[in-house]
């Protein structure tokens, strides 16, 4: 059944929220955590030179990872930030942040045109990837690259490059397969895991929507910007078979799935999209 579109509506500036904390990146080079749902500043966690692209929590919302335009990744303790290790390596600005789930491993994104895995525990490199087109601003970068560990076991980090999504493996860092379609006319921007771990969802430069099943690699939804903005936003809701996603403008969507969390079965597949 084909998605059916309804107008989208203005959404606010990213922040991320977790363990009743809202953790913002801002203008003034710092990233700063409040109260949440309250929104009451609670401190500065950490500074950098120029400005933080991309701030992420790890899974129990202990530690926020950012990365910055001056190269560098910094992991900071939410309760105790004088508690941070810099990660140092990078070439150009950082563009995008993963966790794994086991807080061994940082998955990094750079306009330096490299994917990198730091082991957190040293700050050492354990893989670089050349996968990126190179550049030397967020600004002129062709994807943000929003990159995203398979959630519980981390098995499986899912690298949006080009017109396709690449799965590394955990440790051994081979490339296991990648994922595209026909549908994909221009290049993938983030990714993000289902929350069991069986599918994953991708979103383009120019508004597609697309959602696999990672096991058979199967293809089972498209779904087309209603005016082809990027998607520079993804998540699954937590319990239910709901996507929430925005965009590039500053709109927010949802995509509506029919799919039971219980049973993980997407045989039945089906999606709309409401603002």
């Amino acid at each position: 059944m084909p998605a059916t579109q309804k107008p989208m509506r203005y959404g606010h500036t990213e922040g991320h929220t977790d363990n009743g904390k809202l953790v913002t990146a801002v203008s003034n080079n710092t990233v700063q955590v409040h109260t949440f749902p309250e929104g009451v500043p609670d401190g500065i966690l950490t500074r950098f030179t120029t400005n933080a692209n991309h701030v992420v929590f790890n899974g129990d919302g202990a530690k926020i990872a950012a990365g910055s335009s001056d190269f560098l990744v910094k992991v900071v303790d939410v309760k105790d930030c004088s508690q941070q290790k810099t990660f140092r390596g990078h070439d150009a600005p950082v563009l995008s942040l993963s966790f794994d789930p086991k807080d061994i491993y940082l998955a990094s994104a750079s306009c330096d045109g490299s994917v990198r895995v730091w082991q957190i525990s040293d700050q050492t490199c354990a893989v670089s990837w050349p996968l990126l087109q190179k550049c030397n601003d967020v600004i002129n970068a062709k994807s943000i690259c929003r990159l995203a560990w398979q959630p519980k076991s981390g098995k499986l980090l899912a690298v949006p490059v080009d017109k396709s999504v690449k799965l590394y493996r955990r440790e051994t860092w081979s490339n296991q397969f990648d994922l595209s379609d026909n549908f994909i006319s221009q290049t993938l921007n983030i990714v993000t895991w289902s929350p069991c771990g069986q599918y994953l969802a991708a979103g383009s430069i120019n508004g597609l929507i697309i959602v696999w099943n990672v096991e058979t690699k199967d293809c089972l939804e498209r779904v087309k910007h209603e005016k082809g903005y990027a998607v520079c936003g993804l998540a699954w809701h937590p319990t239910c078979g709901q996507i929430a996603y925005t965009d590039a403008e500053g709109n927010l969507g949802i995509s509506l799935l029919s799919y039971n969390p219980a049973s993980e079965d997407y045989k039945a597949f089906k999606v709309r999209t409401r603002s």
